[in-house]
């Protein structure tokens, strides 16, 4: 009895273990060309994606920062090879900030978001992206 109970746990672990990931997260460290590039598998027609920025500038101590905000040009690249692109503006305040939600992809596969910061900010740590099915 004991062997089959094991064998039963295994099976259902290795079971779970094959399910798709309900999100992901990406993080690129800052270069000097500020540009950035991730890809999302957006597999699955019957659910909704949350996508958000995050990242991390090093602030001035001793003497008032100025920064509010810093532009992202964000250029989306379908799985067939379509493109869209827009600038949005990230609130330098923030860790991070919701960029889309609830999308729901008009091809499924593999997308690529790439992300240009036309003026980077100064002690820009990086750039990441996380995504997830929206609940």
């Amino acid at each position: 009895m004991p062997r089959r109970l094991l064998l039963l746990v295994v099976s259902l672990l290795l079971v779970a273990s094959c399910a798709r990931p309900q999100g992901r997260e990406y993080f690129l460290r800052a270069n000097p060309e500020g540009e950035y590039s991730f890809d999302l598998e957006l597999a699955d027609s019957l659910v909704s994606y949350d996508i958000s920025f995050y990242t991390a500038i090093d602030r001035p101590l001793f003497r008032r920062d100025t920064l509010v905000s810093f532009p992202l040009q964000v250029v989306w690249r379908s799985p067939s090879g379509r493109y869209f692109s827009e600038t949005v503006y990230y609130p330098a305040a923030e860790h991070r900030v919701l960029y889309r939600s609830g999308v729901v992809p008009s091809e499924l596969g593999l997308w690529n978001i790439s992300v240009t910061l036309p003026s980077q900010p100064q002690r820009l740590r990086g750039l990441g992206l996380t995504w997830h099915i929206s609940q």
